[in-house]
């Protein structure tokens, strides 16, 4: 395999930078069918200039996407005219992205969701009627006043899609009394936050790169160039230590990503062949002598003779046969990263932890900055913080505490037999509980919550099993009385939406489902009433997040503009509600104002709060940056009342609740931080990967559950035709997944989603550039749900589009396209209203925008492309074993034309 240099690249890898550039890539996709811009007769665009003599600045943070980035609205006559990044915002040094300007796209989203409906006709048939608050709230409340009174609330379930409010929720729920606050940590990054947690502890659940000092830096499938969390924090410091520093990044991918147009090394390798690459550096690296072994000695828990002999397996060779990467670049990039260590640092995310074997990927790749040293190093794998400081947590000494003001509800107590909802359970469940470690025992809240099945899942925190939800409400693990969705599109961007889709439609499983959200998308067209939200310009919202400047800081978000019609901050919904249930709810939601609850929460913030909201960030300059945390001494005032654990030399002292807990480690007579782990070290071994396996019953040979990172293959990989590839999505920089589809000048840039090949492998197939083919995917193998069914799980049809630089044993398709709602932008449609029964939820002088329908020009009654295809249906659920997170990369299809 011949490397891609720069120039190579630039022209192959068009399409990607074009997006990042301005988007030219849709514009171009099929000169057949794409005629441009059709012009716009007899109208004259309305003025949207500043006017900055009159115009308002006001800091807020960016809700574009879940990197949070600190900005500044400019505000003109009570509306947002401009964005523009907040220089106090050290994670961002002021700069923005394209998807900040969204903020301001669905604020004035012409089909914006601006007051309360209820539906008339079935269940999805989208008549509704216009309803007040009162109307709303009461019936709301007086359900699940009745639901919290039959002494089962854990029958109330919140599934949110993207909820910062920073505990705000979980504050309503527990108060409410139920488990049941439902993520998609599954679906997006629990595959590589569960091995970060097991090497680091629970605190680092996200790593923070000290980009900005590296010299070298190995990227296995990380995209912050296009789509990542905190992607606008890395990207400036990889540029600024690539262009000022000499910093090397090579990058391991299956398609020609935005980052790796900006890589100075890319190649393109199998899909779920991260690992094996990871574990065959790992082997040049002992076998060449660059290991840090004073490192390893001092901070890793497993002997270091061990390790090296685990890794002989892995040669180069070998891992060339696996992920066609020839074995002399694994050699010469292992060599180059070991030398340029400490200041060299591995990068992972959805390409190399999405698969059946992620974790066990992720856990190889972590062992890369262990072996040579770089962690919390300058220029290294650093770990920062990541939450704001509430007095507890690791490494945020010195911080003022800010947080939610009490009095707080207490959390939900585990399930046990002789409670209600233990006896509410499933007789398959309540007859393993007996088996169930004791460790788990008592985080179980239910099979929602805390599903048996996936221990590891809850086994840190909490991260749920989002794409299992509704199947398993259909099979009758649980029971549902009032089921409450926020902002949530599972039933159009979910793998197999369409179980979603049956599950919420059918009122024996879901008797009623109030959404709460900005647009009528997928989901919320299947509720039985919509609450209009407020947009991130028009709520408050506390805000803290992992820092790459590696100094930690706090934020806020606060409101630029009134909402609109008669939309609600959710704060706002939740509280109302509270009070109308009682019950004692009401109590913790005893506030005047919700900004005086937001300024409580910052009431240690040492600034006054007009300042902090003019500056909208604060941070303490004169502290140290976050290197080598685990070297931090125990203050002496905490050794008081401690003691040492001889044989492991972890420091413990008693809670004021009385529990035991590790403060520290004994490092000859100096007692350090360590790290939050059991071994206050980094676990290399962590035999609780055994302990699940064996509990969910793992067959044997199936190396998910090894206690040290060992290499595995994809099931489903080892037994696929020559002539079928694996299916695998990504995201555009301009968009959030599904959520954006209604954003004007987004769709604008990208509004349909061909099926990218190699050239060489379309012409395999019989294909040409632009032909309409048929992807049709098959379920997967190993140990996952409905593992090894052989009928397809769905089809869908979309256009070619050859793209050079992939690997050639892969179709990708963006994962954003084919909506039937969300709007005529998102559909590209005519616009035409005037007869849905959702009209009664928006404001007829916002849907008469000139917008829709003259300069939708991609609609296919233009000669566009259209909006794309859904393809979410076709793929699997597959979750991985013990932890959950969806395998979205591993997908067997067939490929034909048609």
């Amino acid at each position: 395999m011949a490397q891609l240099s720069r120039r190579d690249f630039v022209k192959i890898a068009a399409g990607a930078a074009a997006v990042a550039g301005g988007g030219a890539l849709t514009l171009k996709l099929f000169d057949k069918a794409e005629k441009g811009r059709p012009a716009v007769e007899g109208k004259k665009a309305a003025s949207n200039k500043i006017d900055y003599t009159r115009a308002r600045a006001i800091p807020t943070v960016c809700f574009g996407c879940t990197t949070h980035c600190g900005c500044i609205g400019w505000v003109q006559d009570g509306r947002v005219r401009r964005i523009d990044g907040n220089p106090f915002d050290i994670n961002t040094r002021g700069k923005i992205c394209s998807k900040a300007q969204g903020m301001i796209q669905y604020t004035y989203y012409p089909e914006r969701l601006l007051y309360p409906i209820r539906r008339v006709g079935k269940r999805g048939e989208g008549k509704w009627k216009r309803i007040s608050w009162d109307e709303a709230l009461a019936e709301i409340a007086g359900r699940m006043k009745k639901t919290r009174e039959s002494g089962h609330p854990e029958r109330f379930i919140f599934h949110y899609g993207r909820d910062k409010t920073k505990g705000f929720t979980s504050r309503f729920t527990n108060a409410y009394g139920t488990p049941n606050r439902l993520n998609r940590r599954s679906i997006c990054s629990s595959n590589r936050r569960a091995p970060l947690m097991s090497f680091y502890g629970r605190d680092f659940e996200w790593e923070t790169q000290d980009f900005a000092n590296s010299k070298y830096i190995v990227n296995f499938g990380g995209n912050p160039m296009e789509a990542y969390q905190g992607g606008i924090f890395m990207m400036g410091r990889m540029m600024d230590a690539i262009v000022d520093n000499g910093c090397k990044m090579v990058t391991f991918e299956v398609r020609p990503s935005a980052t790796a147009s900006v890589s100075t090394e890319y190649y393109p390798v199998a899909p779920g062949s991260d690992g094996a690459i990871a574990a065959a550096m790992g082997n040049v690296i002992i076998q060449e002598g660059l290991a840090d072994r004073k490192f390893w000695d001092r901070w890793a828990n497993y002997s270091f003779d061990k390790i090296a002999a685990h890794l002989e397996q892995y040669t180069p060779e070998w891992a060339e046969k696996i992920s066609e990467l020839p074995a002399d670049v694994i050699r010469r990039v292992a060599i180059e990263f070991a030398r340029a260590a400490p200041a060299a640092t591995t990068l992972s995310n959805r390409g190399s932890a999405k698969h059946y074997n992620g974790p066990q990927n992720d856990r190889l790749i972590r062992l890369l900055d262990v072996l040579v040293g770089s962690v919390g190093k300058p220029g290294g794998f650093t770990l920062s913080t990541v939450r704001g400081w509430n007095g507890k947590r690791y490494g945020q000494w010195g911080l003022p505490a800010v947080g939610q003001p009490g009095p707080k509800p207490p959390g939900v107590k585990a399930f046990t037999p002789g409670t209600p909802q233990f006896d509410d359970l499933p007789q398959d469940v309540k007859d393993r509980w007996d088996e169930f470690p004791d460790k788990w025992k008592k985080k179980y809240v239910g099979e929602l919550a805390t599903p048996m099945d996936y221990p590891l899942s809850f086994h840190w925190y909490g991260m749920k099993v989002g794409q299992l939800v509704q199947d398993y409400i259909k099979r009758g693990r649980h029971k549902v009385e009032v089921y409450m969705s926020y902002v949530y599109g599972a039933a159009y961007g979910y793998p197999e939406a369409k179980v979603c889709r049956e599950v919420m439609k059918d009122e024996t499983l879901i008797p009623f489902h109030v959404a709460i959200d900005i647009g009528y998308g997928e989901h919320s067209s299947l509720a039985d009433m919509i609450l209009p939200e407020a947009t991130s310009l028009e709520r408050w919202d506390g805000h803290s997040q992992n820092s790459y400047a590696l100094i930690p800081y706090t934020g806020v978000r606060q409101p630029l503009v009134k909402p609109l019609g008669q939309a609600r901050p959710l704060q706002d919904i939740l509280k109302e509600l509270a009070v109308r249930i009682g019950g004692g709810m009401e109590k913790y939601f005893d506030y005047e104002s919700t900004e005086e609850f937001y300024k409580a929460w910052y009431k240690n913030v040492p600034i006054a709060w007009p300042e902090f909201l003019k500056r909208g960030f604060w941070h303490d300059d004169t502290r140290s940056k976050d290197y080598e945390l685990y070297e931090q001494p125990v203050p002496e005032a905490e050794m008081a009342g401690a003691h040492v654990d001889d044989s492991t030399g972890v420091i413990y002292k008693q809670s004021k609740r009385g529990r035991e807990v590790a403060i520290g480690l004994m490092m000859g007579d100096r007692p350090v931080r360590g790290f939050p782990t059991p071994t206050r070290k980094i676990q290399i071994y962590d035999p609780v990967w055994q302990e699940a396996a064996r509990f969910v019953g793992l067959p044997r040979g199936d190396l998910s559950g090894a206690v040290i990172p060992t290499w595995m293959p994809v099931p489903e990989h080892l037994t696929m035709r020559d002539d079928q590839l694996v299916f695998t999505t990504f995201k555009w920089n301009v968009h959030t997944q599904g959520r954006s589809g209604g954003w004007k000048y987004a769709a604008e840039i990208v509004h349909t989603n061909p099926v990218f090949m190699h050239p060489e492998t379309g012409a395999k197939l019989g294909l040409d550039d632009g032909d309409m083919v048929q992807v049709t995917t098959y379920r997967p193998q190993g140990f996952t749900y409905r593992a090894g069914e052989t009928e397809p799980v769905d089809s869908f049809q979309n256009r070619v589009k050859f793209h050079s630089g992939m690997s050639k044993k892969v179709v990708a398709v963006s994962h954003h396209g084919g909506h039937w709602e969300h709007g005529a932008i998102a559909q590209a449609s005519s616009g035409d209203l005037k007869d849905a029964g959702k009209m009664a939820a928006y404001d007829p002088a916002l849907v008469k925008d000139r917008d829709i329908p003259d300069n939708i020009w991609w609609r296919t009654d233009r000669g566009g492309s259209g909006n794309g295809v859904c393809i979410n249906d076709a793929i699997p659920i597959n979750p991985s074993p013990m932890i959950g997170g969806q395998n979205w990369m591993d997908t067997v299809c067939d490929v034909k034309k048609i």
